[in-house]
């Protein structure tokens, strides 16, 4: 509604602009953007003068985004902690990573420059291990594969990203079968890249979705259950992958660390219903 063309607002994404058409663009109200410190409910595994270890809950945000500017996980680290590294702007203090808001596990956050510098180049040089725990449709097959692919955001639907052939951005994931049963499989992904939705894409390119996974597919292609267990999974309202393993270079005293978290509660809770 911001943009009108010739007058008209109520105009179609599909409109093709025209020679001698009038575009008028009325910028919306800036919003401010200090944040008001307030509690967050999350698990701190670990913390120094240098940086923190937390295990973020399921659905909630790491920072403020467009649709969410009063709860987030940056909300949380300001009242828990006042030095932060500035590095990520003023919505992203210490936000050296992120998970997916409806990814829970292990994050590290930078409380200073330095620290934020040195975290941000291991995770760039491929030198942070990260491991994940999925629940996934169906029985995948092969034990141990790797996926080496393409990603880039989708042209028709820009919440989604996409395998593709020849244009994006590479995404490497180590995927291997931890249990399985014909409908469901408990999977471990080990991952060299960081892409934006990574595991939940490669996932669903497998025909493996992430069972809770609305927007890859993780809420259809249910055939295998019953219409309880269908509004069960369509009622998780995220996907049911965690964060299960984070090892790093400490970035001041130089000492490997290695962090672990156990699954959430609605996690175990669908391994014992489909039974793993």
């Amino acid at each position: 509604g911001f943009v009108s063309v010739n007058g008209q607002s109520q105009i179609k994404t599909s409109y093709k602009v025209c020679v001698d058409d009038k575009l008028t663009i009325e910028f919306p109200a800036m919003k401010p953007t200090e944040l008001t410190p307030h509690e967050v409910d999350f698990e701190i595994l670990y913390e120094d003068k240098d940086l923190l270890v937390l295990n973020k809950p399921a659905n909630l945000i790491v920072h403020p985004g467009a649709g969410n500017y009063e709860t987030s996980l940056v909300h949380g680290l300001l009242h828990h902690c006042k030095d932060l590294s500035g590095i990520g702007g003023v919505e992203r203090p210490g936000i050296v990573h992120r998970l997916d808001k409806g990814t829970s596990g292990v994050m590290v956050v930078a409380k200073h420059d330095r620290a934020h510098q040195i975290l941000s180049e291991q995770f760039k040089n491929h030198e942070v291990e990260k491991k994940y725990w999925a629940l996934c449709l169906g029985s995948v097959s092969s034990p141990k594969q790797t996926l080496r692919t393409l990603i880039k955001r989708s042209e028709t639907n820009r919440k989604k990203f996409i395998v593709n052939l020849k244009r994006g951005k590479e995404a490497v994931s180590h995927i291997s079968i931890l249990r399985k049963n014909e409908r469901v499989t408990l999977t471990e992904i080990k991952i060299d890249t960081g892409r934006t939705h990574q595991i939940r894409v490669h996932m669903s390119h497998l025909g493996h979705s992430i069972l809770g996974d609305e927007v890859y597919g993780g809420t259809k292609k249910l055939a295998n259950f019953n219409e309880e267990e269908k509004q069960y999974i369509r009622d998780l309202g995220h996907p049911l992958l965690h964060a299960k393993k984070l090892s790093f270079t400490h970035p001041i005293s130089g000492d490997r660390k290695s962090f672990e978290t156990d699954l959430p509660i609605d996690f175990n809770k669908a391994l014992k219903k489909f039974g793993l």
